[in-house]
């Protein structure tokens, strides 16, 4: 007998994308030990649909770095489209970057009709389930890894940003002393 229902659809899991991310948040904030949290922030994007920004957060130094956005019709939360951070690093630094070719046919005539094609997203999410396994990809790309340890890592102008907090909170203290 034929099965009509829609094959991998699952009426229990129902988490919107910002529950979902709320447990994400919970879970960085766990596998970090309390040095890292996640900061969701919604807002409307310039189509007037929902958005949620994702920022990272570094607690000690209260640093914080914006990872990507969701972005999800208002009042539907499916489908939900992931959209990452453009990778700004030069060529050099990445561990692989697209290099277009050019077509040559176009050159010979530009009256060659060329085909249209079509084009997948692979950040959009149809279901909770999806959108779960999109959301690690996020998290395991590697403008986002990068990003993370930037902002756990000390360096020296860091360490002086930090110092110089430190001196102005202990100036404050001894003035309220006097």
């Amino acid at each position: 007998m034929s099965s009509y229902f829609p094959s991998g659809l699952k009426l229990d899991d129902t988490q919107s994308p910002i529950e979902i991310l709320q447990e994400a948040q919970r879970d960085w904030e766990a596998q970090s030990g309390g040095l890292l949290t996640l900061i969701l922030q919604t807002a409307k994007s310039k189509s007037d649909n929902d958005l949620i920004l994702v920022h990272v957060k570094h607690i000690p130094s209260s640093r914080t770095v914006s990872l990507f956005s969701v972005v999800y019709r208002p009042g539907n939360p499916y489908p939900a489209t992931i959209q990452p951070r453009e990778d700004e690093l030069p060529k050099f630094l990445r561990k692989s970057y697209y290099e277009p070719g050019f077509d040559a046919g176009f050159l010979l005539s530009a009256a060659t009709k060329v085909q249209g094609k079509t084009v997948t997203n692979q950040w959009v999410s149809e279901t909770p389930s999806e959108f779960r396994r999109n959301l690690t990809d996020a998290f395991n790309l590697g403008i986002v890894k990068s990003e993370v340890l930037n902002l756990v890592c000390k360096t020296p102008e860091v360490d002086t940003e930090e110092s110089a907090i430190e001196s102005k909170k202990m100036e404050m203290d001894s003035q309220q002393d006097q």
